[in-house]
């Protein structure tokens, strides 16, 4: 059984290729079909957010590598070599112990932000209804969301984190100066769209519209916000008249093309224009920083308002990465007892055997007990072989974790009579029957 996650992120690629190979929540479960379809995968798990995309799977053998590197191709209808460079892969305790960072915040833009753990949740949600995860990835999701959690109530990791919304204030003070008093336009109703519009209003906004292409998401937004709705059509208009336009939407074309943005521009009678583009894919178009008076950002530009580490950070850093090491090698100890499994399942199926054989030979001289006097037997050669099983069992789980696993697990194979026909003819962990029935 192989586990290994292949990705990029946005210490790897720059946006244009993030956003050709992300996954919109709404495209997300077609897309894991489509892998869990493939003859080589039999668990998968894809994680898409702004700055990266990860693809955890578990195959038989790594001809499953391959598989993912094809299906990440043909979603993006871009040929392997334009970013199989920027791609890294991990696998074994390396992928479990690259995810469980990855949900304690450690490799986020902003070290220790919040946000990340929950889109892991989403994912792993997603992957479970979806039934494209199974043993494995369901453990793996769980500490994962498990050693997240821990990170930020066992340490001060979050306190005072660096956000998006702070490096886009950060930005746009850079831009305007102060923004006492300033206007701005939020498209888009996502998370990230209400967190940095409260940033922005603790930093001195006073007039928030938002514009979203579902006007009851704009409209819900707009009232935790103390703002006003404005219809999507209408974008260009406040366009004209505000500060700064947050772009939030990550539509699968442009909202704003450079010749509109010119247009608007005309308007404003020489009032530069803040563009911040914090979408993946991308909502503005890159190619109108060109037009005079507009000043452009993406959301690869906010590293650069990223505050640095301060030596206290460092530290609680420090306690994460002890948080990760411990709940990895708890994950790595549970994927060791899982090579036991098929012996159990084997040594269960020898003892029922003989137990259903001794069934056969002995119940028809037992036919004059009555239909409750014959269950009581049944269940009395039931509990037998679960008392007769119970340490030997305990007892094979614990070689699976120990020095010489395989060397104990195969006098066991000899004490108990299975061979490794009996041993392989169940239902693998993490094969597809059964992680996905």
């Amino acid at each position: 059984m192989h586990l290994f996650v292949v990705g990029l992120s946005h210490k790897t690629a720059p946006v244009e290729i993030r956003e050709k190979l992300s996954f919109p929540e709404g495209c997300l479960p077609d897309a894991l079909r489509a892998l869990c379809g493939r003859e080589e995968i039999m668990e998968c798990c894809i994680l898409s957010t702004c700055n990266r995309t990860e693809v955890y799977a578990v195959t038989e053998g790594r001809s499953g590598e391959e598989a993912v590197l094809k299906f990440l191709s043909e979603s993006c209808g871009m040929p392997s070599s334009e970013f199989e460079s920027m791609l890294y892969v991990r696998r074994g305790h390396k992928a479990v112990e690259h995810l469980f960072g990855v949900a304690a915040g450690l490799d986020s833009m902003m070290i220790g932000e919040d946000q990340i753990l929950g889109q892991v949740k989403d994912a792993f949600r997603c992957g479970v209804r979806c039934k494209s995860t199974g043993t494995v990835l369901n453990e793996l999701f769980k500490h994962a969301i498990t050693t997240g959690k821990r990170a930020r109530s066992e340490t001060d990791i979050s306190r005072g984190a660096f956000s998006v919304g702070c490096a886009v204030v950060a930005l746009a003070k850079s831009v305007l100066g102060s923004l006492d008093g300033r206007s701005v336009l939020i498209i888009g109703a996502g998370k990230m769209a209400e967190l940095t519009a409260r940033h922005m209003q603790s930093a001195g906004v006073s007039d928030v519209v938002v514009a979203n292409r579902t006007p009851s998401r704009a409209a819900e937004l707009a009232e935790k916000l103390g703002g006003r709705v404005v219809p999507f059509t209408s974008i260009d208009n406040e366009l004209v008249r505000v500060d700064v336009a947050i772009g939030s939407t990550g539509a699968s074309k442009f909202i704003l093309e450079r010749g509109r943005i010119e247009q608007i521009c005309k308007m404003r009678s020489g009032v530069p224009l803040l563009l911040i583009d914090i979408a993946v894919p991308r909502d503005f178009d890159p190619d109108a920083a060109l037009v005079p008076g507009v000043h452009l950002y993406s959301i690869d530009d906010l590293q650069e308002y990223v505050e640095c580490s301060s030596a206290e950070r460092e530290r609680e850093v420090e306690k994460v990465k002890n948080i990760v090491a411990e709940e990895t090698h708890e994950f790595n100890e549970w994927m060791r007892t899982l090579e036991s499994v098929p012996l159990i399942k084997a040594i269960r199926a020898k003892l029922e055997g003989i137990r259903d054989a001794e069934w056969e030979r002995v119940s028809a001289k037992l036919s004059h007990l009555s239909e409750a006097d014959l269950n009581a037997v049944r269940m009395a050669m039931q509990s037998l072989i679960n008392r007769i099983s119970h340490n030997p069992i305990v007892t094979i789980k614990e070689y699976a974790v120990s020095d010489g696993g395989a060397d104990k697990m195969a006098i066991a194979k000899e004490l108990f009579g299975v061979d490794e026909e009996d041993v392989s003819s169940g239902a693998e962990p993490g094969d597809k029957r059964s992680a996905n029935e």
